[in-house]
Parts: structure tokens; sequence; C-alpha cells
């Protein structure tokens, strides 16, 4: 079981790329705006608001609302223009999501071994589903897990069991593998996982019963399914890079 925003999508990435144009959307509306207690602001707020999202609260537009009103009050109201203007440069932020690299080569090695896949994400439907179908990525997956579907958001055990039944197996069959020490690693942990891996580039220890990588192309080999073997696909031989985390199609 992957992890979707940050794992295996780089959410944050996109989020960087976009918030220039975001800021000078916003500076037009407001030109006395602090951009960098704007964002302190901002990034402070995410928490509370989104903690508001998952129980059903509020819904996406009302979140994004509410958190802009919130970090820009010092300086200004948020009027219907405004927030219509920071909506359409904020669509940027699903429309050009990307996968990581070696996403789809990794799921693609591990369904290949004989692996059952599958993602749990906390999210609105809506907007979840958005971003599934920009980065293509529901196609190489078994099961999809979203929190707004489930009536359950990581880490509760709840989310974990919900999608565990998707996936037809146990807690002590099935690993997990996301960005998150809350929501995935203590999570997954809480909820009986056999294998849980937390993918960070952070120098610290993993909690006991969880393992550490960097990056997606070593979560096969620490669940100890190399990635050096070749793969019959489509009546092709796709031999996936461990180093590169990309596969490469030869002709047989």
């Amino acid at each position: 079981m992957f992890d979707f925003d940050d794992t295996l999508a780089d959410s944050t990435g996109v989020h960087e790329r976009v918030w220039p144009a975001v800021i000078a959307v916003l500076c037009r509306h407001v030109p006395a705006l602090d951009t960098a207690a704007f964002l302190e602001r901002y990034d402070g707020l995410m928490e509370a608001h989104y903690e508001r999202l998952l129980h059903g609260e509020t819904d996406f537009t009302g979140f994004r609302r509410e958190r802009l009103a919130a970090a820009i009050a010092p300086w200004a109201a948020v009027d219907d223009r405004l927030f219509r203007d920071y909506q359409a440069v904020k669509a940027r932020v699903i429309e050009d999501l990307q996968l990581h690299g070696d996403a789809v080569a990794t799921i693609r090695h591990l369904r290949a071994s004989g692996i059952r896949v599958g993602l749990l994400t906390n999210g609105p439907s809506e907007l979840q589903r958005r971003k599934l179908a920009v980065t293509g990525i529901e196609a190489e997956l078994d099961v999809v897990g979203i929190s707004g579907e489930l009536g359950a958001h990581k880490p509760t055990v709840e989310a974990f069991e919900a999608v565990l039944e998707l996936l037809g197996c146990d807690a002590d069959e099935a690993a997990m593998v996301g960005d998150s020490l809350a929501n995935d690693v203590g999570g997954a942990l809480a909820a009986g996982f056999a294998r849980v891996v937390w993918v960070s580039s952070a120098e610290v220890e993993p909690p006991s019963g969880a393992q550490r990588v960097r990056r997606l192309a070593e979560v096969p080999a620490v669940l100890d399914i190399g990635m050096d073997t070749a793969v019959r696909r489509d009546g092709r031989l796709v031999e996936v890079d461990g180093d590169a985390g990309t596969g490469r199609t030869s002709a047989e």
C-alpha cells in the first residue's frame, strides 16, 4: 500500500513551482502584502483547516477560502474577485502534478512479482480523483482508497482496515509505504502492518518496526524483492533499473 502525495507524486515540488504565481496574484490584489509573513501564516494554518476538511466540516472550496482568509487577514479581506483569481492559479497545483520518476517502475516491478498494490490517500474524493487522473497512476494500481470515500482518514486504524478490505488481505500480510511519520508510518504500525517503509531523506532513524528509504526505487529491496530482474510484459522484456528507477524495454 502506497501513500500518494509526496510519496508517489511530487506534491511539494509542484507547490514550489506554482507558488511564485500565487504570490504574484495576491500582490496584485493586496499591494501591501508582506509575502514572507503571509507564507508563515499560510503554512501554520494548514493543519487546523485541513482537519476540518477531513472531518467533513467544510468542502474543498471552503477549505481553501477559509485558510486564505485567515492567512491574509492582517492585510486584507478575501472578496470574490481575489478568491477567483487565487483559485485559477492554484488549479495548476493539480493540473501540473507529476509522479516521482521511479514511481511507475517500482509499482510495476512489485505487481510483476505477484504482489497486489494499492493506494491510501487522505483528501476529498473529487480532489484526489482529479490528481489520479492527471498523473495516470490509477491504471497501475489494483485498488485505490481515498479517505473521502472510505469514511475514515489516516492515521486512524479504520482507514487502514478499510483499504485492507479492498486489497483483500490482512494487516500481517501487508506493507505500507509513505512519507508521513504520523499518517503513514504511525498509522500503519498501529494497524499492525507487517512491514512499514518511510520514504524520507531525513538523517534520523525511523520508529521501531519501520524501515527508511530515500526513494521509491529502494522499496522492493527492503521488502526483499530485488530490482535487478527482468520481467515479461506484453511479449517484451522490461528490465527495471534499481539505480535509475526506470524501466527499459527490449524486444524478444
